[in-house]
Formats: C-alpha cells, structure tokens, sequence
C-alpha cells in the first residue's frame, strides 16, 4: 500500500478523533470546509431535531450523522430492497433512525429502476452500460412533505440528498418545508451530464430560496483531465440562519 495514503488515512483518522471530543477550542479554531456535520453542528448552534437522509444507500452516512446528533430523530429513504436489506442490517437497532424503502420524488407514483453492480450509483435518471445491470426492480416514489406530515413533522434541521442526478425532484418534493429547512447537503457536477445536478442550476435554486452556499466538499476532479472538476458534496444554509 502506497507510504502517502497510509500516512493520509493515519492522520485524517487522528483529526476525525480530536473532532469527536468536540471540545470547545477545537469548536471554535477548527476550520470550516473539512468536515460537513461538525460545521453544520456549528453553525445550527443547538441539537437538531431533524435529519432526513435521502439515498441513505447501506447507511454510512446515517451512521455518522447519529454520532454527531445523537438527540435527532433521522428518516433515512432507500428504494432499491437489496440496499434496503443491508441499510437495517447495519443501523436496525438504532432507535433514533426511522427507515422507509422509498425513494423521494416530485410526486408520488412507482417506476423501474435498473439496478447496478455498483449499488451506490443506481439512478433513477440514468441508464448505463448493460454490462453492469443486473436487473430491474419497480420501487415506491413519495414526496417527502406528505411523509414527513404523516409523522407530524413540520420542519427539517438538515437534509442530505445524494440520488444521483434526481436532487431537484427530491427537493421539490419538500414542498412548503423548504422554508423550514435550515440546512441542506447534496452532490452536485460541474459537468453537463445525466447523474448530476449542475452546480449552477443548484446556485440559482438556493439563491431563489433563500440558501447561501457555505462549504464544499469531498470535491472529485475529472477522471481524464485532472485540471476540470467532476462534483463534489455541497453545503447550503438557509439565510436567516446566518443572520440570527
């Protein structure tokens, strides 16, 4: 294994533990922009109440969120049943996370989606290479405000989307409850292309409803020309939150 990622990976753990003792100096002299849940618990200020999940896949991202808010309740959405399957069989015995084998849309209704070798990449939107399809499976799609309505709840702290290119239906699906969003994480490309959301539609979006993008991350770069950017993960604050 390769001496300059052993060292990386050696002190990205040693940071992640200093981060996890969540002292107060490290709180307030740690910079932003390295790590997306200790900035958002930063910049909520208090515990947050709830977090969705959107494309929790086989729960990782699930599992770190309910170590940094271990108060919050997190509705975690996975459509595609053998993901689903492992998603519970890693965080079914978290009592905070409530989980739904459902994928969020616009509007409700059922579609077939082709499943891929690589279960982190199955997409709604895309079709790819027939090498790697294994099948296709008919999943549920529900908008999440009549979800979140149905648990009587009526505002989201954060919300992590990552669906591989169906972000504005996931987030048009909120409804009326974007405006009681504080903070919202998604994938976003810097390339015109079918699985990823342009950077630029997303900035005018968030901008149109009062978000203010403040932190980017996990930033990948294209695969053959390193000089472009591909995607990266990005964080948008609602305005008001900023303010107060």
């Amino acid at each position: 294994m390769n001496w300059k990622y052993l060292t990386g990976k050696t002190f990205s753990s040693l940071e992640q533990g200093l981060l996890k003792l969540q002292l107060n100096f490290i709180s307030k002299n740690y910079p932003y922009g390295r790590n997306w849940m200790f900035d958002a618990k930063r910049i909520l200020a208090k515990e947050p109440s709830v977090i969705v999940d959107a494309g929790a896949n086989i729960g990782s991202i699930s599992k770190e969120l309910s170590y940094w808010f271990p108060l919050a309740k997190i509705i975690a959405f996975e459509p595609v049943k053998h993901t689903f399957d492992q998603l519970l069989k890693h965080l079914g015995n978290y009592p905070n996370i409530i989980f739904f084998q459902k994928a969020l849309g616009a509007a409700p209704g059922k579609i077939t989606i082709e499943i891929n070798r690589e279960n982190t990449i199955n997409s709604i939107k895309a079709t790819y290479n027939s090498e790697n399809i294994i099948g296709k499976e008919e999943i549920e799609v529900v908008r999440l405000e009549e979800v979140l309505l149905e648990q009587q709840i009526d505002q989201i702290d954060i919300i992590k989307i990552d669906v591989e290119g169906f972000e504005f239906e996931v987030l048009e699906g909120q409804g009326s409850l974007i405006n009681q969003t504080k903070i919202i994480l998604l994938e976003v490309g810097y390339e015109r292309e079918i699985t990823k959301v342009h950077f630029s539609d997303v900035e005018a979006f968030m901008e149109q409803k009062g978000f203010m993008l403040c932190g980017i991350y996990e930033t990948r770069r294209n695969l053959f020309d390193k000089r472009k950017l591909w995607y990266s993960n990005n964080l948008y604050v609602k305005k008001e939150l900023l303010n107060s």
